[in-house]
């Protein structure tokens, strides 16, 4: 079975959001407190403060939250799996985050109590934006602590990589990775399903005083630190290790990620000027983002977006589009 989802804005600490605004036909520019649309997702959103009932959740087009009926109908809609174990998002920023890391799965489960960490990946949907990742070589837990407790942001900064990024470019994050996803990109991620993180800036670029435990995830500000993997290398060697090319399968098809990258989850891009038939081999999330298309019979215009139930094994699609879809 396939449902529609309604857009699941998300507020976030740092600005962004009118790129989704056009997508979605949406304005929530009063604020631009509301960068992120998470999709399909069965994820509550870690916002500190706000006293706001299952933020982050999605809802079908009938107004039911995804995750009951996945808890309802689970070998139909997610198969033998024990749980989803996607967060699929779209992402805009008008200024750049700050820079935070994720656990790995092994760190969540000794500090977090959570069977899934938060590696993630990021396919970039515009031009002009840029992004930190990785430490430089030389940069141990003690000196990253010591720029975290005199707050030396630019001490920070350069200690990580920067990238220029561009339409169609691919990082892969793994856990423990620093980063920081700059001023002006328009991105989809895909991730672990959870919101863990922590985070050494203690206030964001535009002004925005973050809670200790959004900084610290709970952890304490020793503990922080062990999030972190502490692997430095060149410029060069970061760049091989974190972005790839996609790989093309057929007319249609390009695999962004496979088993060869992670274990974690696919992604793949799909392209389409007609018919064509794609085969599926579990559950998937897919987002429309340019164009229109018609899929097993359902019309989808550019920001719809659907949730394909375990069962449903063929999509006929007909038109003219570019949509994503993400798998476990």
């Amino acid at each position: 079975m396939i449902y529609k989802l309604k857009p699941t804005r998300v507020y976030r600490a740092y600005l962004g959001g009118d790129n989704l605004d056009k997508l979605n036909n949406q304005n929530f520019s009063d604020t631009n407190r509301f960068p992120e649309d998470w999709l399909g997702s069965v994820t509550t959103a870690f916002n500190p403060g706000r006293d706001v009932a299952n933020e982050g959740l999605t809802e079908t087009e009938d107004g039911r939250f995804l995750k009951d009926i996945i808890e309802q109908n689970k070998e139909e809609m997610i198969g033998k799996r024990e749980k989803m174990s996607l967060l699929f998002k779209l992402l805009d920023s008008s200024e750049r985050l700050v820079i935070q890391a994720h656990p790995t799965v092994e760190c969540a489960r000794e500090y977090f109590d959570s069977d899934f960490g938060k590696t993630e990946c990021w396919y970039i949907l515009n031009d002009g934006g840029y992004v930190y990742i990785g430490f430089k070589e030389g940069i141990t837990k003690e000196k990253w602590k010591d720029l975290f407790e005199r707050q030396d942001i630019e001490g920070m900064l350069d200690a990580l990589h920067r990238f220029d990024v561009k339409k169609g470019d691919f990082i892969f994050v793994a856990g423990g990775v620093p980063h920081a996803i700059g001023k002006d990109c328009f991105l989809c991620e895909l991730q672990e399903p959870t919101d863990l993180m922590v985070i050494p800036e203690r206030v964001t670029p535009s002004g925005n005083t973050l809670a200790e435990v959004k900084l610290h995830g709970g952890l304490g500000f020793e503990k922080m630190f062990d999030v972190f993997s502490y692997d430095g290398m060149s410029e060069e060697e970061t760049k091989k290790a974190y972005f790839s090319e996609p790989k093309r399968k057929d007319e249609c098809l390009e695999i962004i990620v496979d088993n060869n990258i992670t274990d974690k989850f696919r992604f793949s891009k799909v392209t389409v000027s007609g018919d064509y038939t794609l085969n599926l081999d579990s559950y998937g999330i897919m987002i429309v983002t340019e164009g229109e298309i018609i899929i097993n019979g359902i019309n989808l215009k550019a920001g719809d977006r659907i949730f394909i139930s375990e069962n449903e094994k063929t999509l006929d699609i007909k038109g003219s589009a570019t949509a994503f879809i993400c798998k476990p």
